[in-house]
């Protein structure tokens, strides 16, 4: 009868990656290591030095804690499962919570066991055994769902929504089988159903980015402003760095009215991404509407350096410019998007009334009524003109 191999054979001179910041399990599993004979290992605290460490080390088994203060085991196996050198280790997981919903996520992204804490040398030794055993051949569900994607890719839209709905028969919980309605629903034209969908599958698995990533853009076009602070905070929490993010809750807070958070989240996004126009613009807008313009025109000039088209900044400068009593200046950021935009009946009145400023009147009447050759109704141009005496 062939004997069995041991934990430290299967792995041979390959490394095991323990990612656990609590103390007390490190001790535990460097005792439980020892007693299985295996003397390659390595402890880090955070995904980030996990990354860090997979740069070097040629990893043959991966066990990670679920949770963690910034990316979670889950969606850290999800990443490196992106990576094709990372695809066949071995993951087993480890959890205080015996949580059947974790259990499901954990297989769709890849995870190969579960561990519940605390456990013993012999659970311990099981576990290890097992993952390292297993041939990474797919799931019944994952092979359904990637059948599924392959039909949604090429259009037939009734066969892969027919698929993705046995997929949730036999496994309510799966969030890639819902995200994937979402997206069949979205490209049929029912965005409203597609959001709905969306929160179902972030319901099943909150760390789910491509779901979360996919609401929120939808979110940002239709609304409403609470919901889409609220999910992209979602996204924030899983993805701290990501100035995408960032720019979203600050440009949501500043639409809230919000605009001590909003200030903060700008001023974040131009820590994360410093070359990031948007960033200034937005901050410049923070600024302008509680007429500290100074500051809104630093923002908006560094913008523009980032930018030199963005018409919305010329004429955001041009406007600060004007308040400042720099009336020349905000004729020539007006005069330069109406280059870019000749057309733009907002331009054209600050022109008209920065004209008025530096006593051209004839200039500024002309602006008016190109103005309301273009808006009849215009209320601003038509009192303006009256001003002027006509």
């Amino acid at each position: 009868m062939k004997k069995s191999l041991s934990p430290k054979e299967i792995l041979g001179e390959k490394t095991v990656l323990i990612i656990e910041p609590t103390l007390n399990y490190r001790n535990s599993i460097k005792g439980f290591l020892s007693n299985l004979k295996i003397s390659n290992f390595k402890f880090v605290s955070s995904v980030k030095e996990a990354k860090v460490a997979l740069l070097t080390v040629d990893a043959g088994l991966l066990i990670c804690e679920w949770s963690l203060k910034q990316t979670n085991g889950i969606q850290f196996c999800r990443e490196i499962r992106e990576n094709s050198r990372f695809q066949t280790v071995p993951f087993l997981l480890l959890s205080v919570e015996n949580l059947k919903r974790d259990v499901v996520l954990a297989s769709e992204v890849g995870v190969d066991g579960y561990l519940l804490k605390p456990f013993s040398y012999e659970e311990f030794r099981e576990a290890v055994l097992n993952v390292l055993k297993v041939q990474n051949v797919p799931t019944t569900i994952n092979k359904s769902i990637l059948d599924a994607q392959g039909l949604f890719e090429t259009d037939e839209l009734d066969l892969a929504e027919e698929l993705y709905n046995k997929i949730i028969a036999l496994s309510p919980l799966s969030a890639r089988a819902w995200h994937g309605l979402a997206l069949i629903t979205d490209k049929r034209g029912d965005q409203t159903k597609a959001i709905e969908l969306l929160k179902r599958a972030i319901d099943m698995n909150p760390d789910y980015v491509d779901a979360l990533r996919e609401l929120i853009e939808m979110l940002a076009i239709r609304g409403p402003v609470r919901e889409l602070v609220e999910y992209t905070s979602k996204a924030h929490e899983i993805s701290s760095q990501n100035p995408k993010y960032t720019l979203i809750l600050a440009k949501a807070h500043l639409e809230e009215e919000d605009y001590a958070s909003s200030e903060i989240f700008f001023k974040k996004t131009i820590r994360l991404s410093p070359k990031l126009a948007q960033a200034y613009k937005g901050l410049g807008r923070l600024y302008m509407i509680q007429e500290d313009y100074d500051s809104a025109m630093k923002n908006f000039e560094k913008s523009l350096d980032l930018d030199e088209g963005d018409v919305s900044t010329l004429n955001s400068l041009g406007m600060t410019y004007v308040k400042l009593g720099k009336y020349q200046e905000g004729i020539d950021k007006y005069q330069a998007a109406l280059k870019i935009r000749p057309n733009d009946h907002r331009i054209l009145f600050n022109l008209g009334y920065a004209k008025e400023k530096v006593n051209d009147p004839e200039s500024a009447r002309y602006f008016y009524q190109q103005v309301l050759s273009m808006k009849p109704d215009f209320d601003k141009a038509l009192r303006r003109l009256k001003a002027l005496g006509k």
